[in-house]
Order: structure tokens, then sequence, then C-alpha cells
């Protein structure tokens, strides 16, 4: 593997693999620091993974309390119970509502 990635040609500027930096192929060097993009980039991977914890109910969230894996598990019961009793009493009165009309 060669330790430096050409980035234009045109203007012999290589990237060096193992200082991190941008310099010119004839010798001397233009300094540029990747540090804060790789730092960005570090932050922007572990939104990605929050993300992708989001889509389990049992995921660990990146900014929570410790302790609380189980919340979406333990939300989406609650919600599904409210959701049904409120879908089922409204099936429940249409038909009491046609059986009472002798529809059915």
């Amino acid at each position: 593997m060669s330790d430096y990635v050409k980035l234009l040609p045109e203007y012999k500027l290589s990237y060096n693999l193992k200082t991190g930096k941008v310099e010119p192929e004839a010798g001397g060097v233009v300094k540029y620091n990747f540090k804060p993009i790789n730092e960005n980039l570090d932050k922007l991977d572990k939104y990605a993974d929050d993300l992708l914890n989001s889509l389990t109910p049992t995921g660990a969230f990146l900014e929570t309390f410790p302790g609380r894996e189980k919340s979406l598990y333990f939300a989406s019961i609650g919600t599904n119970l409210f959701y049904g009793f409120i879908f089922g009493g409204i099936a429940a009165f249409v038909l009491v509502m046609l059986i009472l009309a002798k529809v059915i």
C-alpha cells in the first residue's frame, strides 16, 4: 500500500496516510489538520448508531438516563392497550347499534 493518495494531480497535491496531511508531491508540506473533521464524523457515526437503536424497542439511546433500555417497549404496550380499548369500544358500540336497529 502506498503512503500517499493523489488528491489533485494537476496541482501535484497528495494526502499522506501516515501523517494525515495534504502535501505537495515535490517535497514541501501543506499543513491541514483532519482532526476536527474526524471528530465530527465520529459524532455523526454515534448519531447514526442511535438512529438504528431507535428501531428496536429494547435499544439504548445516546442521550438517555441509564436503566431505560426498554422504555420504548413499555410505552408501546401502553399505547397499544389504549388504542385497542378505543377501537374495540367503537366496534362494540357500532355492533350493538346495528343489533338494536335489527340490521344484523
